[in-house]
């Protein structure tokens, strides 16, 4: 491969602080290397430069730079080396088939994914191609839909080969359209897409839009989905959930070489008004938004803090909610493992169980003490009838699908099926104690006890939790707990939020009823178990 690349340069300045760049863009650019040396696959310079020259024929249209080429910057290089320089040897096939760009307003991100769609309309060679331009209302699709419309008009003035209509460009020569489609339209069958763009997803409240694009793609031999947007405030939303799964395979806990990430944004611990660190999270910054701007912004949002969140999310990219969480997401992160309880055979064993009160969430937590470290294992259970929720049946479907959920019949959670499972771990640990909240757990207490099961009750006052939920943040942000790779734990995570008294006692609250934090509760619920039994100078 060339050295002497724009993408290649990037992703080498990246890694060596040259380019002061965010903890996901670095990960992006050691993937970027890890794949290239990888056998399965081949690197083709040759696309990348295709592509990047088609590109350059386009002329912008607005502003200072009005009739100039479109002249690549290199974050954006390094994406179009991303997606389009893979390929795997097997086959031929394209190896990038899906791409999620998150960063700040005024990068650029539109016009470049608008340059792409017409890349796949006109130049990649595909007959009948279908390029769909997305969004959650067709007002918002239209913004990208008139920069491919005016590039075209650049390329084609005459409209000899390029057609643009109303909300559609016609490419006669391979018979190839690019569309206009919204959320809301009434139709939303009957597509064979080769490319979709989908804008501003932190809107999105259902997946409905993507999934049926996605699903359409099936007859495609080289498919690609393209979602860009900003932060949003969501956290509970689609966009959130997917960026996750996606910071989940750059950190390396979930495997998809046919994902392509780029999120620039702040790192846990910036100073979002310290200039330095803007960069992260506008990789244009300079180019097609001045700093000035940007110090505007943050000004305003200093002197009043009702624009704080609008600040943060459009100019800066970061996901906000009302409230502070407990503890910030890249310590929970950091802290799953794929690991198993069969690891752990014969070794001490402290259970938690937070039972729901009729359809909820209802969460079983399993705590292994070692030298090293608290290992939690969490599992979660949810009756049928909740799945039909409306405004969780997308997450819980997913969770389900996954195998991160236990769904039992019926209208309220199985509690058979919790007992089950703390009968069948006592075949692997030394279970020592069950914590529980009297609590509507009078029936299971009593089936538990019958079946000689250690069941000890653990209040969830704010004065008994103040120990185990203080221990916790301490193990959590001295990096000695380990927590089960399940994105249900690392959501309940997200939600928490801390209730404090006047004696400055704390425990786990949730802002809005909705948000689940059951996993949390369990989990405490069996450090308290442990904290709570008689040990003679093992590990504490």
């Amino acid at each position: 491969m060339a050295k002497t690349a724009g993408y290649y340069r990037y992703a080498q300045q990246v890694l060596d602080g040259t380019i002061v760049a965010g903890k996901w863009i670095k990960l992006a650019c050691e993937r970027f290397f890890t794949l290239i040396e990888d056998d399965r696959y081949e690197f083709r310079e040759e696309k990348v430069e295709d592509v990047v020259r088609f590109i350059r024929i386009l002329r912008h249209y607005t502003g200072r730079h009005a009739g100039k080429p479109f002249t690549l910057e290199p974050w954006q290089e390094f994406a179009v080396a991303s997606i389009f320089g893979f390929y795997i040897w097997e086959d031929g096939s394209r190896l990038v088939k899906s791409v999620y760009m998150e960063m700040a307003r005024k990068q650029g991100k539109s016009a470049f994914s608008a340059a792409l769609c017409l890349y796949i309309l006109i130049a990649a060679g595909e007959m009948n191609a279908e390029v769909y331009l997305a969004a959650n209302s067709k007002d918002q699709a239209k913004i990208s839909f008139g920069m491919c419309s005016n590039f075209v008009k650049s390329i084609d003035p005459k409209a000899k080969y390029l057609t643009a209509y109303r909300d559609r460009v016609n490419f006669d020569k391979t018979l190839s359209t690019l569309r206009v489609l919204a959320a809301d339209d009434s139709k939303l069958d009957g597509f064979n897409a080769s490319m979709y763009l989908l804008d501003e997803y932190h809107a999105a409240k259902t997946t409905k839009l993507k999934d049926v694009l996605q699903s359409s793609q099936g007859m495609r031999d080289d498919p690609l989905g393209v979602i860009i947007t900003t932060a949003g405030f969501d956290k509970l939303g689609p966009c959130y959930q997917y960026r996750t799964m996606c910071t989940e395979v750059l950190s390396g806990l979930k495997t998809d070489d046919s994902l392509f990430a780029l999120i620039y944004s702040l790192d846990e611990g910036d100073d979002w008004k310290d200039e330095k660190v803007w960069i992260k999270s506008n990789p244009n910054l300079g180019v097609t938004v001045k700093p000035a701007y940007i110090r505007e912004q943050v000004q305003k949002a200093v002197n009043s803090p009702s624009d704080e969140v609008g600040v943060k999310t459009k100019n800066l990219n970061m996901w906000c909610d009302a409230d502070t969480v407990w503890i910030p997401e890249h310590y929970i992160l950091s802290a799953s493992r794929n690991m198993t309880i069969g690891e752990f055979r014969d070794m001490d064993c402290y259970a938690g169980v937070d039972l729901s009160a009729t359809s909820d969430l209802t969460s079983l937590a399993f705590l292994i003490p070692t030298e090293e470290a608290m290992h939690f294992f969490i599992k979660y259970y949810l009756p049928e009838a909740a799945l039909r929720e409306k405004r969780f049946k997308e997450l819980y479907g997913e969770w389900r699908r996954f195998g991160y959920l236990t769904v039992t019949p019926g209208n309220v959670t199985d509690y058979d099926y919790i007992l089950n499972d703390l009968m069948k771990i006592r075949d692997t640990v030394y279970l020592q104690k069950v914590g529980y909240d009297d609590w509507n757990a009078t029936q299971f207490v009593i089936n538990a006890t019958e079946k000689g099961l250690p069941m000890e009750p653990v209040s969830q006052s704010i004065g008994n939790f103040n120990r185990p939920t203080k221990e916790l943040e301490r193990l959590i942000l001295s990096d000695r707990a380990r927590f089960d790779n399940n994105v249900i734990t690392r959501h309940c995570f997200r939600n928490v939020v801390m209730a404090r008294d006047r004696n400055g006692n704390t425990k786990p609250s949730k802002q809005f009823e909705e948000k689940k934090i059951d996993g949390v509760i369990a989990s405490l619920m069996a450090l308290s178990a442990y904290l709570s039994a008689p040990r003679y100078g093992q590990f504490y």
